[in-house]
């Protein structure tokens, strides 16, 4: 059909019209986001910053020390954080009756602070629990399994180790081997400042690489291949189906290790433990960061979370399906990443990363948690039955946390092409 020159031309001024406006429309959007993301970041870091300053005075010592050393009539506080207990004799002379101070490691949550008293000699009298962020569930288990009597009669020479000399707890091995390292770190230092010719061992704690960490290894470079294969391939189909049963049974209720917010938070507040005893830690995180950085595809929710898997395996038994309603789904996702920004914050402005973590996986995988997690718990577990993953897809906080990685990785993607174009030089052809 053929169109007179005023309608072709006016045609072509609304296809560019029409073209401004979408541009338009993007620039604003991307206002948006750029304002919503510095509204975010101010946030996170008055967050940080309240905590930080919050948790900078500490705790009153002087009930705790009563409790480690009650025989003491009279403590002196030195300037180096050694406590001094003397007892008056019947002459009103006074001698000392042992020593105490804090040691400080980090947990599951973050710092674990332990005072510890010993008698003159260097040998413990008690251990308590000044301050700590863990989750209650955790030091539960660590008090029903007497875990601290352990360490009385215990002195600086010994070793003080998880698996050595101290036996851990099963389903709170980060709290465990937190606490051990706090009192180690305190009962030596007692013996440095305070006793004459104590002879203070080498600290030479053990690498701990075992099970754990050889599994979750394995998880990842297992995954990482899989995905790679294209198409439907069974191979691809029934090696997720044993990889997601391994995060299951291994990672979900033997090991009770799963991924959760209090490990973004801990990490954001500068809460790093000891790599040498918590490996495992840092493998997840540094490996879920890796992986994402390079699939563009977060592993571990995706194909090895216990609780996804969970989800996933009650889905399978009655074909429930991904529900995504048009008009809810995104205000589904706000909801999503709300949740998981407002836990981040309180976690931050708290100094509580375990607190703040709202997912119900212990619950799930050690029986135990509050009224809400069971509430939550047998809501996702029911709601699987009919959404697939319902927990994974519109409530679990560390989605939109990975998420970012992947904006970040397309975001240095593009950047490089940009600067890859601009570099190449532009050919001219002469006729």
């Amino acid at each position: 059909m053929f169109y007179p020159p005023e309608n072709r031309l006016g045609t072509f001024m609304d296809k560019a019209a029409f073209q401004e406006t979408i541009q338009a429309r993007r620039k604003r959007q991307r206002r948006r986001q750029a304002l919503v993301s510095l509204t975010a970041l101010f946030i996170l870091v008055t967050a940080w910053l309240v905590g930080y300053f919050n948790t900078r005075s500490g705790p009153n010592l002087e009930s705790y020390i009563a409790q480690v050393l009650p025989e003491a009539d009279r403590i002196d506080a030195g300037s180096s954080g050694l406590f001094t207990a003397y007892v008056t004799n019947d002459a009103g002379e006074e001698t000392i009756a042992g020593y105490a101070m804090v040691g400080t490691a980090t947990g599951y949550g973050g710092p674990i602070a332990m005072l510890v008293g010993t008698d003159p000699n260097g040998s413990i009298l008690a251990v308590t629990v000044i301050q700590h962020a863990e989750t209650p569930n955790f030091f539960r288990q660590l008090e029903r399994a007497r875990f601290y009597e352990q360490f009385v009669s215990t002195s600086y020479g010994d070793a003080l180790t998880l698996g050595d000399d101290i036996d851990g707890v099963s389903g709170a091995t980060l709290s465990s081997e937190a606490v051990a390292q706090g009192i180690r770190q305190a009962v030596r230092a007692i013996a440095s400042d305070a006793i004459e010719g104590a002879v203070i061992p080498p600290d030479n704690q053990p690498i701990n690489f075992g099970v754990p960490e050889v599994t979750l290894l394995a998880l990842f470079i297992v995954s990482f291949f899989l995905h790679r294969v294209h198409g439907r391939s069974p191979l691809k189909k029934y090696g997720r189906w044993v990889v997601m049963a391994t995060g299951v049974i291994v990672l979900g209720f033997v090991l009770n290790k799963p991924f959760t917010l209090a490990n973004v938070i801990s990490l954001l507040a500068g809460y790093i433990p000891d790599w040498r005893n918590n490996l495992y830690w840092f493998l997840l995180l540094g490996g879920i960061v890796l992986v994402t950085s390079i699939q563009g595809k977060n592993p571990y929710c995706s194909w090895f979370c216990p609780f996804g898997a969970t989800q996933e395996f009650l889905g399978s038994l009655t074909g429930a399906k991904p529900y995504q309603p048009r008009q809810l789904y995104s205000k589904l996702q706000w909801l999503q990443r709300g949740l998981a920004f407002t836990a981040i914050v309180l976690g931050l402005a708290l100094r509580q990363p375990g607190a703040a973590s709202y997912e119900p996986f212990g619950t799930l995988f050690n029986l135990e948690g509050s009224w809400p997690q069971w509430v939550v718990l047998v809501l996702v577990l029911f709601g699987s039955l009919v959404i697939y993953r319902p927990f994974c897809n519109y409530l679990c906080p560390l989605d939109p946390v990975v998420g970012y990685i992947g904006e970040v990785r397309h975001w240095v993607k593009d950047l490089w092409a940009k600067r890859k174009n601009a570099a190449q030089p532009t050919s001219s052809t002469t006729s």
